[in-house]
Order: C-alpha cells, then sequence, then structure tokens
C-alpha cells in the first residue's frame, strides 16, 4: 500500500505542476502590471489592451474546437499540451529581452514587442483551458481537484515573486526644479521585470518536466489514476438482457460513482451558460478596469489587489475542500451576488478620476475587499461547476466545452471593454501628482 500511496500523491503532484503553464505567465504579467504600467506607452489603456489580446487570443481555441470536430475520435489533446507549454516557454524568454522595446505606429509609439509575446502568451493559455481540462478525462475524478490546485499556484506563485520584487511603481511626488509643479519620481523594485519574466520560464520548464513524466514513466498506473471507461461496455452490452446489462456496468463501475446521479443536458446547458456569464465578469470585463478601479485609491491600493486577486483562487480551492459541489440555488445566488458586486465596481470606475471616497484609506479597503469578494465567489463557482460537470455528465466532451465556455466569457467581456476604455474614453484616467478631488 506505501508505494501505491506514494504513486498517488506523486501522481497528483505532477498534474498540479504540469497546470501551472496553463496560465501562470499571463497571471504573472497581469501581476506585473502595476510596474509595467508606469513604463508603457499606454499608460492606464494597458489593462484594457492586455484583456484585448486575450479576447483576439480566442482564435486559437477556436481553431481547436472547430479541428475536434473535424477529426472526432482521432482527435488527441497530447500535441497541442507540448506546443503549450514549450512555445510558452520560449515566448517568456523573448518577451524577458523585448518587453521595453516600442516601434511608432498610427502616430504614436507603441508597445508592439511587448503585445506580441503577450498575445502568444495568450493564444496557448487560452487554448489550455481546453486541451488541459480534456486531458483529465484520462484521470478519476479526483484529480481534477489538482488541476485546480495547480490554477490557484498560477496565481499564488507570481504573488511571491511580486512580493520578493517589492512595490515598485509607487509614486513619489517631487517638486521640478522651478519648484511650481510636482512630477512622479517611481522607486525602483528589488529586481526587473526580466528577472521576473525569465523566472516565470523556469516555472514552465518545471511543468513540461511533469507531463513528460507522467506521459513516459509509469507513475499513473501505479498511481491507479486512470478513469475506467464505463459507457463503452454498455454500448457493447445493448443487445443483450436488461438485467445483466446491469450486472457488467456494477462489475466495472468504481465503488464511488454507484450512487452518483446523472445530470440531464437542460442542466449541463444550463451551467455552461452560468460559467459563461461567470467568466465575462471576471476574466473579460472586470480587468480592462482595474487602473480605473483602483488607482483613484492610491498605486497601493492598486498593489494589494493584484497581490490579493491572484490567492483569492486559492482561497476557492481550499474551500471547495469542504464543498465540492453546490445545488443549482445556491450557484444561481452566488452568481448574482458577484454580478452585483462587479456592477459595483464598474460604477466606481466610471466616476474615475474621481468616484465616491477617493484618496481615503476606507475608500481604499471597500474597493479592494469587493474585487477580493467578486473574485471568490466567482472562482468558487467556477470550481463546483468544473467538478459537477467531470461527476455528472457522462459525455466525453463534458470538460471541454466547461474550459470553451471560460474562454467565451472572456471574449464577451473584453472586447467590448475594449471599445469602452479605447475608441469610446467613458473611462477618465489620472495622472500622478495631480490633484483631482477637491472636497
Amino acid at each position: 500500500h506505501v508505494p501505491a500511496q506514494w504513486a498517488r500523491i506523486t501522481c497528483f503532484i505532477l498534474v498540479a505542476v504540469m497546470n501551472l503553464s496553463a496560465w501562470i505567465d499571463v497571471q504573472g504579467l497581469i501581476g506585473e502590471i502595476p510596474l509595467i504600467v508606469t513604463q508603457a506607452p499606454e499608460g492606464w489603456a494597458l489593462p484594457s489592451a492586455t484583456s484585448i489580446c486575450l479576447s483576439v487570443a480566442n482564435i486559437a481555441p477556436i481553431i481547436i474546437v472547430l479541428l475536434r470536430w473535424r477529426q472526432g475520435n482521432r482527435f488527441s489533446e497530447i500535441p497541442y499540451i507540448y506546443l503549450i507549454i514549450v512555445v510558452g516557454l520560449l515566448s517568456c524568454c523573448v518577451l524577458a529581452f523585448t518587453w521595453q522595446r516600442t516601434i511608432f505606429l498610427f502616430g504614436r509609439e507603441r508597445s508592439v514587442w511587448f503585445f506580441g509575446s503577450f498575445m502568444t502568451l495568450a493564444m496557448l493559455d487560452c487554448s489550455s483551458s481546453l486541451v488541459f481540462f480534456d486531458y483529465m478525462k484520462r484521470f478519476r475524478d479526483h484529480y481534477l481537484t489538482a488541476v485546480f490546485l495547480g490554477e490557484a499556484l498560477t496565481g499564488i506563485i507570481p504573488m511571491f515573486l511580486l512580493l520578493a520584487q517589492g512595490v515598485g511603481g509607487e509614486a513619489t511626488c517631487v517638486l521640478t526644479i522651478n519648484g511650481t509643479s510636482l512630477e512622479p519620481f517611481y522607486s525602483e523594485p528589488r529586481f526587473s521585470v526580466k528577472i521576473y519574466t525569465l523566472l516565470l520560464g523556469c516555472i514552465i520548464v518545471a511543468s513540461l518536466i511533469s507531463f513528460i513524466l507522467l506521459r513516459w514513466t509509469n507513475i499513473i498506473a501505479l498511481a491507479d489514476a486512470v478513469q475506467p471507461v464505463i459507457h463503452q461496455t454498455e454500448e457493447l452490452a445493448t443487445d443483450t438482457d436488461p438485467n445483466e446489462n446491469r450486472l457488467m456496468v456494477s462489475v466495472i463501475e468504481p465503488p464511488e460513482s454507484k450512487s452518483r446521479p446523472q445530470m440531464t443536458r437542460r442542466v449541463f446547458i444550463f451551467l455552461l451558460l452560468i460559467n459563461t456569464i461567470n467568466s465575462t465578469i471576471l476574466f473579460g470585463g472586470l480587468p480592462s478596469l482595474s487602473t480605473y478601479a483602483l488607482l483613484p485609491y492610491g498605486q497601493k491600493a492598486f498593489y494589494y489587489s493584484s497581490l490579493l486577486t491572484p490567492a483569492t483562487y486559492s482561497v476557492a480551492l481550499l474551500i471547495n475542500l469542504r464543498w465540492e459541489t453546490i445545488t443549482i440555488r445556491a450557484t444561481v445566488i452566488g452568481s448574482a451576488i458577484g454580478l452585483m458586486l462587479s456592477i459595483f465596481i464598474v460604477i466606481i470606475a466610471t466616476q474615475s478620476p474621481c468616484p465616491w471616497w477617493s484618496d481615503t484609506t476606507h475608500g481604499a479597503i471597500i474597493i479592494v475587499i469587493s474585487w477580493f469578494l467578486v473574485t471568490l465567489i466567482i472562482a468558487f463557482l467556477r470550481i463546483t461547476i468544473g467538478h459537477r460537470i467531470k461527476l455528472e455528465w457522462k459525455g466525453d466532451q463534458g470538460m471541454f466545452y466547461f474550459g470553451a465556455s471560460v474562454q467565451l466569457g472572456l471574449l464577451l467581456g473584453a472586447i467590448p471593454m475594449y471599445f469602452l476604455v479605447n475608441v469610446f474614453n467613458v473611462f477618465i484616467d489620472r495622472e500622478p501628482c495631480v490633484i483631482y478631488c477637491l472636497t
């Protein structure tokens, strides 16, 4: 029993580490935005520009969906996983050495190298939402927790790197030489964006090694991690006596699934719809508004929210260990609360540069807690929906469509926000060291 137990633990860890490569590069760069935004020519519009990159990047998972439909049972996610990890590693290396380079384009300097590398990483990570979840159909149900653990760590690990890097980007207002105005002076981080990005690349190397070990060693067999295939036996036994068919299924069915309810198609579609709406809020809409909702309360509010938000996914995962799935009613109520909190954040962003309680400590606390709660609620709902689909939906493509709903939500949220921010200029920047709100 001891070797098998260690094999299960090792397999669980390898699955979690493999899934680090899914979003750690994009998550890490988003966490670095408070530092990059002070040096990029795009300024406050940088978050919305990265969101539109994420939206355009959805062309990659769309291509994968079309390939899957065309190839049917011949489709294999394995080559795409190798491609995502290897190209992601190369893109991190390119980004580390070119992120500050700009090109004069359409009448102004633009961070073309940064956005090119970011979009490449976004295309890979958006695709990972499909193929990584699709890969988990090969494993027993409880290994899905390892996937969500890996996703949670894609926020936690960059958070610790950011803490080690130091605040950076914190503006100190200094009098100009003639003493008539103030200009911002930004503190230096302990290490550069270049070093930070290369460290993210090292983590992707660990993901590649983990996937190779899962594929080319017998660790999965030793851990007995392979998901038993039930539906194939049911199909083969359709011509036999019904009582005999029940006996055949009960022989191969794992003990934990004997009393498992089966999800109807209506519930499956409804859960995908809820997940799409929540993803529209959390992954598509709110990231574009981070500067407008947070910076009016100070650079530190923006910085601490950037640190706290990734950690929220880990908190959601810990809560999920207690409540693996929840009822449909609880899912709807949680989604409604998340929607109301997100509406509050949007209202604050539209009031920039002088929203309610701007430049106050209690205002900063309120907006950071609101951002934390909406992220926590929607992240928890996403995990529970994924678990429920994995446990109760008998189709092979359940997790594939679960991942697709996340990407669809990102697309539906980011594109309108890009036009609101960059075309219609609904949201107003706040320049550092300029007094806006007189009371």
